[in-house]
């Protein structure tokens, strides 16, 4: 589990946004991460650039989708991208 700031979680929710539309269901590689300072980003992957800490990959983010009954139209609403944002943070697992 990610323990993450009000102002973390607004900002993975908005890397969450570019990720989804930056690569598609097919890319199950792409991977979203975090860096030293505590900033997201996300690339093709598989793995994530050197010194960050690997999130989860699209297939991971459209699994937890699936499970939680989220869609593209909910995540477009701040509070559904929010309460996701807040999943993906609570399902990570971090050295």
């Amino acid at each position: 589990m990610f323990k993450a700031t009000p102002e973390q979680l607004k900002a993975l929710g908005e890397k969450i946004t570019g990720f989804l539309y930056s690569y598609g269901p097919n890319e199950v590689d792409a991977v979203l991460f975090m860096d030293a300072d505590g900033k997201f980003g996300h690339c093709e992957g598989p793995e994530a650039a050197a010194g960050c800490e690997w999130l989860v990959n699209r297939a991971g983010v459209d699994r937890l989708m699936v499970l939680h009954s989220y869609t593209l139209l909910d995540l477009s609403r701040a509070d559904g991208l929010d309460a996701f944002a807040e999943l993906v943070a609570e399902s990570v697992w971090l050295p």
